[in-house]
């Protein structure tokens, strides 16, 4: 990993000076607000010792970005909700998938369709359905979002969803090749360091991190960016479109995906999807372990679900242009 050096957040102003064709130039760039800076450098992507999807592990560089040091909130959603009137896809069509715990069954193999639930009514406010509500969870990040949903946030906010490269990156936290944001020992077996699935999945969650579902954000320790929940509590939308095989033969620079056409999932093969990454509460160590900072999974661009949220990212501009080099 090269060396990186992360600028967090303030509202300060940042004055650049550069001799061009003989002008001297002056732009200024304020810092955005609860972002991070992830200075441009190198990474090993991927894992060999991960799921098939996350093979082969190979060197990627990124550019300098942005990226928001908690996932979108409750709050953060309901302010743009009120500026523009939007209203999201779960909403539109009246109902949502909602995880709930299948009866133990010994006799039988359970999978997806035994705890994902089609809710009526289910909803960014209405997390668990109707009679649920966000009332003392405005911290909390918001789900039931699809992927046109939490699109529309950012750009409303000016900024863009994060890459898979950039969101791993950001993610390892300065780590290079540990298999959590905290590094290789799995401390959460005996430590809060993140909001996941305590016990056997899907039957037993233990519920030992003092939360079942959803924590608010900031709640568990950051990491060596100053990155919250950047793995655990709710899975986040990337921009990319999701293949299995991707990293074959991806690109070794700014990576970004392959296109919407050459998507699959073998799981379903007709239909075109996008990537999410960070895992979830719904994460255990039996099943995806997806706070694994490798961990990759394929998601219906036009599903949404109360494990599955988002954060943003930004380009930068003058900062790009002159290295961040200022005076």
């Amino acid at each position: 990993m090269s060396n990186s050096t992360q600028f967090s957040v303030g509202v300060l102003f940042v004055v650049g000076i550069v001799l061009v064709d003989g002008y001297l130039i002056v732009e200024t760039d304020a810092e955005p607000s609860n972002m991070v800076w992830i200075e441009a450098g190198s990474f090993t992507m991927g894992s060999d010792r991960g799921m098939p999807d996350e093979y082969p592990a190979h060197p990627v560089d990124v550019s300098g970005f942005w990226i928001d040091k908690f996932e979108v909130s409750n709050q953060d959603f309901q302010s743009f909700v009120s500026e523009t009137g939007y209203v999201t896809f779960s909403e539109t069509i009246e109902d949502s998938l909602v995880f709930k715990s299948p009866e133990d069954n010994h006799n039988m193999r359970l999978g997806p369709l035994d705890w994902w639930n089609l809710v009526e009514r289910a909803d960014w406010r209405h997390p668990q359905g109707p009679d649920d509500n966000i009332e003392g969870k405005l911290e909390h990040p918001v789900v039931h979002v699809t992927y046109d949903d939490a699109l529309a946030y950012c750009n409303w906010v000016g900024k863009i969803l994060p890459t898979e490269a950039q969101f791993e990156f950001a993610a390892r936290g300065g780590k290079e090749g540990e298999v959590y944001t905290w590094g290789n020992e799995p401390l959460h077996h005996s430590h809060s360091v993140t909001n996941n699935w305590q016990g056997e999945f899907p039957l037993d969650n233990e519920v030992s991190d003092g939360y079942a579902t959803t924590a608010p954000t900031g709640e568990f320790p950051a990491n060596g960016y100053g990155l919250h929940d950047i793995t655990g509590n709710v899975w986040e939308w990337v921009s990319d479109w999701y293949h299995p095989n991707y990293y074959a033969s991806s690109p070794s620079k700014n990576p970004i995906g392959v296109s919407m056409s050459d998507s699959l999932d073998p799981l379903e093969p007709g239909l075109a999807k996008r990537s999410i990454r960070g895992g979830s509460f719904l994460c255990s160590d039996n099943y995806c372990a997806g706070f694994r900072v490798s961990a990759r999974m394929p998601a219906d661009p036009g599903t949404a679900t109360n494990h599955t949220g988002f954060r943003c990212a930004r380009r930068s501009n003058m900062m790009e242009k002159f290295s961040r080099r200022s005076i």
